[in-house]
């Protein structure tokens, strides 16, 4: 189906979603959907595709790319190398990414902000911004295509 809630009202739109998943789960059918809309998507699908020019980018479980998209702690300091050397060698975490040279993103959100702000001053580090954020699907679809894409 190509934008198959297109056009359509609130009320519209939840029928469709009701009778497509009907379809999928007592009738046993696979859908499938073709759509710009993230946010309906992800109320919808079980599975997600991400295509890009013609090509299959990934193909995940919606739970999967929920957790791959979802939170993390976003720093802004005054230097992000010095940061992800703290956050390894006092946290022993890994799993993050040095956006430039003041920004770092954390995709453990479980780890104390509070604690992870400390050390770093403790070690010299400025602190402008510390946030806990949350990726949408939408975000998520636009790191993997690699920007915003023409409207």
């Amino acid at each position: 189906l190509d934008e198959p809630v297109n056009g359509l009202d609130p009320i519209g739109i939840a029928e469709i979603r009701l009778f497509l998943r009907k379809l999928s789960s007592e009738k046993g059918k696979t859908i499938l959907i073709s759509s710009h809309i993230l946010s309906e998507i992800s109320l919808l699908a079980d599975d997600i595709g991400i295509l890009d020019k013609g090509v299959l980018l990934e193909e995940e479980s919606l739970a999967s790319l929920e957790q791959k998209s979802g939170r993390y702690i976003h720093f802004t300091v005054s230097d992000a190398a010095q940061a992800a050397r703290i956050l390894e060698q006092f946290f022993q975490e890994k799993d993050f990414s040095v956006l430039d040279d003041r920004n770092i993103r954390l995709y453990n959100p479980d780890l104390s902000v509070t604690k992870a702000v400390r050390v770093f001053v403790e070690n010299g580090l400025e602190i402008s911004e510390a946030r806990t954020c949350e990726n949408s699907l939408e975000e998520h679809f636009k790191k993997i295509t690699g920007g915003e894409g023409i409207a």
